[in-house]
């Protein structure tokens, strides 16, 4: 027969099992969907907190430079640092930073310099912070001064014109060394010539007077 109640019961029991399938896989995924979202929100969190580190370890790093130079100051690194938090667009957000020394001016030669940045992730999470609520980030940079040594703030630092001066000197006092030792090299071989000149010219007269003996 077309429709025998053999036939009827199996296609019921085929839709049951699939409408049962269909609620357990519901269930499953009602299960799964909270730590998805807390894995998928910590991830963003996570990976914001390293991008703004990088960030500020980068802008530490370009005012290191300008607190090692010399006659730098503290206001010349705070304005190279606001100009790198501009370009990483965190110029609205709350950050110190730090100098060590606090003045760099007058360093002595390779003395370290030390300049950190910290702020609250808070300020510029993407998201509500979950996983890092109440932590900061920051970034920390430390290079050698390039000071001549110079201990009276007051004083004068040398420039690169001094420095170019000296470099000229240092030169000159080398191409005069050298032109003093080939003087003496062009006298001491003066000198040997004229004593194998003399030797030569002594032997000759030892040789005609023996021969004018004979």
């Amino acid at each position: 027969m077309k429709n025998s109640p053999a036939k009827l019961s199996k296609d019921s029991s085929k839709e049951r099992y699939r409408r049962a399938r269909l609620g357990a896989a519901a269930i499953e995924f009602a299960c799964v969907l909270p730590f998805l979202v807390l894995f998928l929100m910590g991830s963003v969190e996570v990976g914001r907190g390293v991008m703004v580190k990088h960030v500020l370890e980068e802008a530490a790093r370009a005012g290191c430079r300008v607190a090692v130079f010399e006659s730098s100051t503290a206001a010349d690194v705070n304005s190279i640092v606001g100009t790198a938090m501009d370009a990483a667009n965190l110029s609205g957000s709350n950050y110190t930073v730090t100098i060590d020394p606090p003045n760099p001016q007058g360093l002595e030669a390779f003395q370290p310099v030390t300049v950190s940045i910290e702020m609250n992730f808070a300020d510029v999470s993407w998201i509500p912070t979950t996983f890092l609520k109440g932590k900061s980030v920051g970034g920390v940079c430390v290079m050698p001064a390039e000071g001549d040594g110079v201990s009276d703030p007051t004083k004068k630092a040398p420039t690169g014109k001094k420095n170019k001066k000296d470099d000229k000197d240092d030169k000159d006092d080398k191409d005069d060394k050298d032109d003093k030792d080939g003087k003496d090299d062009k006298d001491k071989k003066g000198k040997k010539d004229d004593k194998d000149g003399k030797d030569d010219k002594d032997d000759k007269d030892k040789k005609d007077d023996k021969k004018g003996k004979k």
